[in-house]
């Protein structure tokens, strides 16, 4: 299955990665690794997680990553990667 990562979502894990890594390059890197593993398990179909309604409306599914979560879509044979959100932010969830 491919992986298409919206805009949002990139700029969102960027932003912690880079926050992190001014008093952590180490820690930074591994939490980036650590996403980008968790989202190839999920591409896979290793495992699911439970689905969510945004405060959109739009229906998704999501998986922790500590300190964040990964919210996401199946749409066809490609995974969309809709948010990489930190857990310290305002709910996407209703």
């Amino acid at each position: 299955m491919k992986v298409r990562f919206l805009h949002q979502a990139r700029a969102d894990l960027l932003a912690t990665i880079e926050h992190i890594a001014r008093r952590n390059p180490v820690a930074a890197a591994k939490l980036a690794d650590q996403v980008l593993r968790i989202i190839e398990q999920l591409a896979a179909g290793d495992f699911e997680g439970p689905e969510q309604r945004l405060s959109s409306g739009k229906v998704v599914r999501s998986w922790p990553v500590s300190p964040l979560r990964v919210y996401y879509q199946r749409r066809g044979d490609t995974l969309v990667v809709l948010r990489v959100y930190h857990h310290a932010r305002r709910p996407l969830t209703k």
